[in-house]
């Protein structure tokens, strides 16, 4: 077990010396500070579990500093004893209110000194504790399923476990990225029940730099855990700038004054876009990029794996009795065919909600008819909501309407020509003239 890292800030020096001593003596790894500036330093270097820190200092007060470590979220896992040789209890009111676990008057009582320290050491490993129950998911993690390419993400997920390095997860929307992610995360020695965080972000709204800013003062938070970092594809110039440095440097920096954090964190990053085109046209850091594709996982999409919806469909339900309450439906074999017949344009998401809908709408077994009215229903839905680009002469919009219409067909079919042009009833040697027209690889469709 890693010994309790402890920050005393006092502009006492005998003060300092003797807790330091005395502290050493029982076990903690110690680190001093003088005054406000390098209590700052250390608190961000040093990332202690415990800080005893006086109200009174000639730089900058004790209730100034816990202000400014409660905004950068330091007290999230560092609990802060307040000391004071002339403390009101105004003042006493002031820091627990900002989030001091105690406050201790001066001349300190050694033995008072030990036992609240190991009570707010205790404290903090409780609310560890409970953080980390309320994130615990069911134990059967995604991917979920018996077809090759479930199979051997799951191998890639076990030997993933084993290391630390950075990984970038593509996949179409809805394919399971995010729950691919938290099996890394759940199934190495980064797991929430060895004490160690996990923390989810999306990058969409981090073009702003007030969100930027909110961002890097919660980083602490996931020292020596996990951060998932959704659509990176999307990240602002100055987000890149500083994922690039944690991936990198294994650091950041709160401002361009401040120095350095040093930070233990692994970066799963999840991309639906095209982002070594990004790097072509420059608008994605080549450095960062080159360190991620080191390790690429890429989730199939839901029609190149049909073969696994029926334990896919025995997962979601089991989820949505457990946690949501819902009412029990077994799905008849029929109905499970129906779903395996199904494109699946939004993946394992739209299979979520569909089976969701089904337990809310219905009672019994779920039949085939049910399941194929309600397919209907939504593909109806979604065709009101398309958009026709009215301002294309007759010729373009066909034409556009066919790219996508075999361009979906070949995505279904893995690329298969041949069962491509039987679905759609083209001849094959007229497909392919069509497809060299219309600009569509048929190994690649877009």
């Amino acid at each position: 077990m890693k010994p309790v890292k402890l920050l005393i800030v006092d502009d006492e020096k005998d003060i300092r010396s003797l807790m330091e001593e005395i502290f050493i003596e029982e076990g903690y790894q110690v680190e001093t500070a003088a005054n406000g500036v390098q209590a700052q330093n250390a608190w961000r270097s040093f990332l202690p579990d415990l800080i005893f820190l006086d109200v009174w200092m000639p730089d900058i007060d004790g209730i100034s500093l816990l202000k400014q470590m409660q905004d950068e979220g330091v007290l999230e896992n560092t609990k802060v004893i307040m000391m004071s040789g002339h403390g009101t209890i105004e003042t006493a009111i002031e820091a627990t209110r900002l989030g001091a676990y105690d406050f201790l008057e001066k001349p300190l009582s050694l033995a008072k000194l030990i036992v609240t320290a190991e009570r707010a050491i205790e404290h903090n490993q409780l609310n560890q504790e409970n953080r980390q129950l309320k994130q615990k998911q069911p134990e059967q993690f995604l991917p979920i399923g018996k077809s090759k390419s479930v199979i051997q993400l799951r191998e890639t997920l076990d030997r993933l476990s084993k290391f630390t390095m950075p990984i970038l997860v593509t996949g179409e929307s809805g394919t399971g990225k995010h729950h691919f992610a938290e099996a890394i995360h759940k199934t190495s020695q980064r797991h929430p029940s060895s004490c160690t965080p996990f923390h989810a972000l999306d990058f969409n709204q981090l073009c702003l730099p007030e969100n930027l800013d909110k961002l890097k003062k919660s980083l602490r938070e996931v020292h020596q855990g996990t951060l998932i970092i959704a659509n990176i594809e999307e990240l602002s110039e100055d987000a890149q700038t500083l994922l690039s440095n944690i991936v990198l440097k294994q650091c950041y920096k709160l401002d361009n004054t401040s120095d350095a954090v040093c930070i233990d964190i692994r970066v799963i990053a999840l991309t639906k876009g095209d982002l070594e085109g990004a790097v072509a046209n420059q608008t994605f850091r080549e450095d960062l990029y080159q360190r991620l594709k080191v390790m690429p996982i890429h989730i199939p999409a839901l029609r190149q794996h049909t073969e696994d919806i029926p334990e896919l469909v025995d997962y979601f339900v089991d989820h949505f009795v457990s946690f949501e309450g819902l009412e029990y439906r077994h799905f008849s074999v029929s109905a499970q065919n129906i779903l395996r017949q199904h494109t699946w344009p939004g993946n394992l998401k739209e299979l979520k909600n569909l089976i969701q809908r089904l337990l809310i709408l219905g009672s019994g077994d779920v039949s085939d008819e049910e399941v194929r009215e309600l397919l209907l229903n939504s593909q109806a839905s979604n065709a009101l909501n398309h958009v026709v680009d009215t301002s294309l002469p007759l010729k373009e919009g066909k034409e556009q309407f066919e790219a996508r219409y075999l361009s979906q067909l070949l995505r279904e079919t893995s690329g298969n020509v041949s069962e491509t042009a039987k679905r759609s009833g083209v001849d094959r040697t007229n497909l392919y003239r069509k497809l060299k027209a219309l600009g569509i690889n048929p190994k690649n469709p877009q």
